[in-house]
């Protein structure tokens, strides 16, 4: 699969607010450089007159280039640039070519190529927080939006019997089968598409969501409807001015906010269904 890169050139206070209109318009991974930084999407899913307008909203409409990358090209870069995370010295995330430390509780191996998902963006390490400190032993889990599929992997360490991670990106579903076997899971099954293709009584302890708003706002009545009564429910993927409607659509449904956190005004939620 083909990707564009943007190499955009802007002041430090303008990374975050452009980083969340891009997300929101379907570019997937994002890499800081010394004057701004480059951002990452499907080839296919290019618009190159909606890009131009919201440069032309931020004055940046002649500080940004366009580069075509093949999937060979962004491996090479991803493998220069990826360095291991560690959350909280509970859980280190590495690629395959790093070397392992087994002074972490939890070492996930995620090789990520084009999907989104390594730990470095804000709302991946805000849901792994709250994971490594919800009790997954022996519950059911749902990954919406699964990307390299490195919740669902945690998810099976901490004890989860059964996981369904989805992802309507057939590439995402591929890298989160590589993974997998790279961190030898059993518990996992991955399924393409979204939460309307799974069977209406599908019933999870425990569901994850790192999504756009719309989709959030859009998916929350299946969500609660695929909670077990008393289950959890961790929401990410929106910025903090997004809370007061994914909040309030949430207490709507029935789904009791229990805790929030908040990372360059990425946030996060976690949600008790009653």
């Amino acid at each position: 699969m083909d990707f564009v890169e943007v190499d955009i050139r802007c002041q430090e206070d303008l990374k975050d607010l452009l980083t969340a209109e891009l997300y929101q318009l379907g570019y997937e991974s994002f890499l800081d450089t010394n004057r701004g930084f480059k951002a990452y999407q499907p080839l296919k899913n290019h618009n190159p007159e909606i890009l131009e307008q919201l440069f032309e909203r931020y004055a940046l409409a002649s500080s940004f280039k366009l580069k075509k990358l093949v999937d060979q090209n962004w491996n090479e870069i991803w493998e220069k640039t990826f360095e291991p995370i560690e959350i909280d010295d509970k859980c280190r995330i590495r690629a395959s070519f790093h070397q392992s430390r087994s002074n972490f509780p939890h070492e996930i191996i995620i090789d990520p190529k084009m999907a989104f998902g390594t730990g470095h963006h804000e709302t991946t390490r805000q849901v792994i927080r709250f994971q490594l400190n919800i009790d997954h032993v022996d519950k059911t889990v749902m990954d919406l939006g699964c990307g390299t599929g490195i919740l669902s992997i945690l998810a099976e360490q901490l004890g989860a019997r059964e996981i369904v991670a989805v992802d309507c990106d057939p590439y995402a579903v591929n890298n989160t089968v590589d993974n997998m076997v790279l961190n030898s899971c059993f518990n996992i099954s991955v399924k393409e598409g979204t939460v309307n293709d799974l069977a209406a009584d599908c019933r999870f302890d425990i569901i994850y969501a790192n999504i756009n708003k719309n989709v959030l706002l859009s998916e929350l009545p299946l969500y609660h409807q695929g909670l077990v009564s008393h289950g959890t429910l961790i929401l990410s993927g929106f910025y903090t001015f997004d809370l007061p409607d994914i909040v309030n659509k949430c207490e709507a449904l029935g789904l009791k906010l229990e805790n929030q956190t908040a990372e360059s005004q990425w946030a996060c939620l976690k949600l008790r269904k009653n």
